[in-house]
């Protein structure tokens, strides 16, 4: 992982997509079957819009999880390869992470900066899922994978499932205790800002 001390507050990783193109993969599908200190996940959240037709809350939730807007920029913020050069997402597509890690008020202090590569895609009417791999030099090994789903019931559904592990001696010494409390920040950041994202585009509100 790179470490960016004292970054400004306008900042564009646009560059590094292509400068961290090749790098390798450090998660391959079975990996978590190898050996063990793997964490497997499965969170989920249903998103409501009173009033508001499911295909409607399906399409916006939709929307928000292409674009990959599903998280609160002061925690952390990604440069993605499809937004930069206006496609849909698609396997191959690099997303450069940047984590805000020490923060005084608006001040930065240092931000981790991390890859990861898309490798699946699904889009059918009433599912969309996106998943993505972790690239070496990430601070975690491993693949998250995030769908929403338009129930048979009519429920609009967003699930997360991560398989993960420390992807280095810093955050292997850390761990359990900072790398847990930071993933699960970033998890239920993620959960609730793709359901109030939604609430928002639809109402103009984020809470009812």
């Amino acid at each position: 992982m790179n470490f960016n001390f004292f970054p400004p507050q306008a900042l564009d990783d646009t560059k590094r997509i292509s400068q961290w193109w090749d790098r390798a993969l450090s998660y391959h599908p079975g990996d978590e079957t190898q050996s063990g200190g793997w964490d497997q996940e499965q969170w989920e959240r249903e998103i409501r819009v009173p009033g508001f037709d499911p295909a409607k809350i399906f399409e916006q939730a939709r929307a928000r999880l292409i674009n990959f807007d599903v998280l609160p920029p002061e925690l952390l913020e990604v440069t993605t390869q499809w937004n930069v050069e206006e496609h849909l997402p698609q396997p191959g597509d690099l997303m450069i992470q940047r984590t805000h890690l020490f923060k005084i008020g608006n001040f930065r202090l240092a931000d981790v900066l991390s890859a990861v590569k898309i490798t699946q895609i699904i889009d059918e009417p009433r599912r969309f899922a996106l998943q993505y791999v972790t690239v070496k030099g990430h601070p975690e090994k491993g693949q998250s994978t995030y769908t929403i789903t338009w129930t048979d019931d009519n429920r609009i559904l967003f699930t997360m499932q991560p398989i993960s592990k420390p992807g280095n001696l810093l955050t292997r010494l850390a761990n359990p205790i900072i790398t847990q409390r930071i993933r699960l920040k970033v998890t239920h950041a993620i959960l609730d800002t793709l359901a109030k994202g939604v609430l928002l585009d639809l109402t103009g509100y984020e809470d009812v």
